[in-house]
Order: structure tokens, then C-alpha cells, then sequence
């Protein structure tokens, strides 16, 4: 039934009463809240929506935000310059001094806040910093005034241009004595050794790397960083293929969970890794990227590698990448190496997939339910 234009008019005064009187109960219902029970409710929010969602409410809001002494986070991932530069002055500014997490993600948010660089030490309550899609020459420059944050634990940077040398990233990061959690991401043109006889023994406990990392500069990295508990290497790369690398043991205890994507590292050269540095892991996660990886294959020289050199194993998570009928053929001949009374007895089972049943292109041989 078509509704008339005296039913229309007295219908949206009734809904639009209904909406007040809605938001009025709403609001009261947050006005009639505690303090302390509104400063917990900030301290799951982000420093953007305690001010647009509460500043503008009422003087008693406005008091609760300026006075508190709550530290916030910051994540300005997702917004525009033009909405930036209000914000810097209006929220940024004001509260540096109570910011504890702070991620940017825009080259420009990165340009406006640290120019100049050493303007990054007023924030003095950051503990966790995000950098992501940072360009190289911000980077280094903002990594030797990380110093000067007293309470900075966990440090995530990502760089958006290629880094000339890498080196000079983890001599600034070991300058930083408090730091516990770093993740690197880094791309270079060329792989290099890279130079840690200028770094400091770092507090890290766990560190995520991505990019390429050398081999032959494992052991260097190890010796400073001997706290780590976790390590995590996205792209292990052998540069010198005319020399063995010789290792000098080292002990690290503490070290129990390590992750690698091998790329042109052979299984003897894996083997050396675990008896020199890895003994006393309990969580090995592995991929190989290889083209002559037929070593990899054999399931007896897995469990000989297990039982001497790192036998508190608990996880292993094994994945191979191959190409070629005969690395399929390979593991063909050798499959039931890793169905032995050893992997059944850990819950341990492997698969293997091909892509293509003819010609065997890209194929993948991994661990279906690694032990626990």
C-alpha cells in the first residue's frame, strides 16, 4: 500500500527521533563509563581512531586524551599525503612522546617525519618500528639515529630500492643494544660477502632475513649474534664454487629453530652447517631450490645427518624444488629411503609432485605430516 505524503513526513520524524535517540543512548552509555575503563579501551586502538572516534565528543574525551599517559600505535600504512600532513601536526606532533609502535609504510610519511634523520630520537618511547617500502639512502640514515631510542625491542625494515652493500645495515643494527626481533628485507644487484668484523655482538634473539645471504659469511653472522633462539634465512646462497668453505665450531644453545631456502647448496655443505653451528635445534625448516640436487635425494644420509648432528630434532619441514625426469627418477629409485622404520616411527611422511606425469617440469618433494 503506497504510503501518504502525511505518512511519509510523520514516518522520517519518527525514524529520525528514533536515530537521537539511538546516538544520545549510545553516548550516554560511554559517558557513563569510568576512566580507567575508557584509558583500557585506548590501549586497543591505534592513536588515529582514539582521536577522530573520541577527541571531538565532548571537553571530558578531549581531557581523557590529552591527559593520558598511555603509550600509543601508530599505523599509517594507508594514508594520503594530503591527509598526512594534518595528521603530523595535529596528532603526530603533539603525542611523539607517547607513541610506543610506530609503522609507516609511504616513502613521503617517511620524508616528512625525519627530515632530517636525527629528528627520529624525539620519538623516545617507540618500542617496535616499522619500516616498509623505505628507500635505501632514509634507511641507513635512519638506522645510525636508532640508537637513541631507549626502549626499541623489535625492528622490522624493508627496503624498496637495491642496497649498494648490506654490510653496512647489520653494523648499525648490532650498534642497537636492546633490540630483540629483527626482520631485514634488503634486494642487491650482486651477492657479497658481507663484512661483520665492524659489528658489535648483537642482542637479538630472533632474526628474520630476506634476501641473499652468503654461505661463506654464516659464521661470522653467528659469532655476532649469540643470542639468537630463532633464524630465518630466505635465500642462503654459495658464492665460491672453487674452495670447501672450513667452519670453526660454534655452540649455540639457545639457537632451536632455524629456517633456510637453499639455493645452490649442495648436502655436504648443508651437512657441515648442522654439525658446525645447528646441533642443538628442535625445529629445522628447509627449502631447496636446485639444479644438480640429486644428493638431496637419498633418505639414509637424511637420517644419518638427523641421528649424529642434530638429534633433539622435533619438526622438520622439508621442501625440494626440482625440474627434469631424471631428479624425478631420482626420487623415484629412492623413495622408499624416507618410508623407513626411522620416519615412521617420527609420524614422518614425504610426497612427491610432479606437474607434469610426461615431461616432469617443475616438481616439488616434501613432507606431508612433519614430526612433532
Amino acid at each position: 500500500m503506497k504510503r501518504s505524503s502525511s505518512d511519509s513526513i510523520l514516518y522520517d520524524e519518527n525514524n529520525n527521533k528514533k536515530q537521537k535517540l539511538s546516538t544520545t543512548t549510545n553516548k550516554s552509555c560511554l559517558e557513563n563509563l569510568a576512566n580507567e575503563l575508557i584509558y583500557e579501551i585506548f590501549d586497543y586502538l591505534d592513536i588515529n581512531d582514539i582521536y577522530f572516534g573520541f577527541f571531538y565528543l565532548n571537553n571530558r574525551f578531549q581531557n581523557l586524551y590529552l591527559n593520558s599517559n598511555n603509550a600509543f600505535q601508530l599505523n599509517l600504512s594507508n594514508i594520503s599525503k594530503e591527509d598526512f600532513e594534518y595528521y603530523h601536526k595535529n596528532v603526530l606532533e603533539p603525542n611523539k612522546n607517547r607513541i610506543k609502535i610506530l609503522y609507516l609504510t609511504n616513502p613521503f610519511t617517511i620524508d616528512l617525519i625525519f627530515s632530517p634523520p636525527r629528528l627520529i630520537s624525539t620519538y623516545n618511547q617507540i618500542e617496535k618500528l616499522i619500516f616498509d617500502n623505505i628507500h635505501s639512502k632514509y634507511l641507513i640514515n635512519i638506522l645510525k639515529h636508532l640508537i637513541y631510542l631507549p626502549k626499541l625491542h623489535s625492528l622490522i625494515l624493508s627496503s624498496i630500492d637495491y642496497i649498494e652493500n648490506p654490510s653496512i645495515l647489520f653494523i648499525h643494527i648490532c650498534r642497537l643494544t636492546k633490540l630483540k626481533f629483527c626482520q631485514l628485507t634488503y634486494r642487491t644487484k650482486e651477492t657479497k660477502l658481507i663484512d661483520f668484523n665492524q659489528c658489535q655482538q648483537s642482542s637479538i634473539e630472533n632474526f628474520i632475513i630476506n634476501g641473499n645471504f652468503p654461505y661463506e659469511s654464516l659464521e661470522k653472522f653467528l659469532i655476532c649474534f649469540p643470542k639468537l633462539h630463532s633464524l630465518s634465512i630466505n635465500r642462503l646462497v654459495r658464492l665460491n664454487y672453487l674452495t670447501e668453505k672450513d667452519f670453526n665450531p660454534i655452540e649455540r644453545k639457545n639457537l632451536k629453530s632455524v629456517s633456510f631456502e637453499l639455493h645452490s647448496i649442495y648436502f655436504e655443505l648443508l651437512k657441515a652447517l648442522f654439525k658446525n653451528f645447528f646441533q642443538y635445534i628442535e625445529i629445522l625448516t628447509i627449502s631447496i631450490y636446485n639444479d644438480n640436487g640429486s644428493n638431496f635425494f637419498d633418505g639414509e644420509q637424511w637420517e644419518e645427518l638427523i641421528s649424529t648432528s642434530i638429534p633433539k630434532l622435533r619438526i622438520f619441514d622439508f621442501q625440494h624444488h626440482y625440474s627434469g625426469a631424471m631428479d624425478h627418477f631420482l626420487y623415484a629409485c629412492h623413495s622408499g629411503d624416507f618410508r623407513s622404520e626411522f620416519w615412521t616411527n617420527k609420524q614422518c611422511f614425504f610426497h612427491n609432485q610432479c606437474n607434469n606425469a610426461l615431461k616432469c617440469g617443475d616438481a616439488l618433494f616434501f613432507t606431508i605430516n612433519p614430526y612433532r
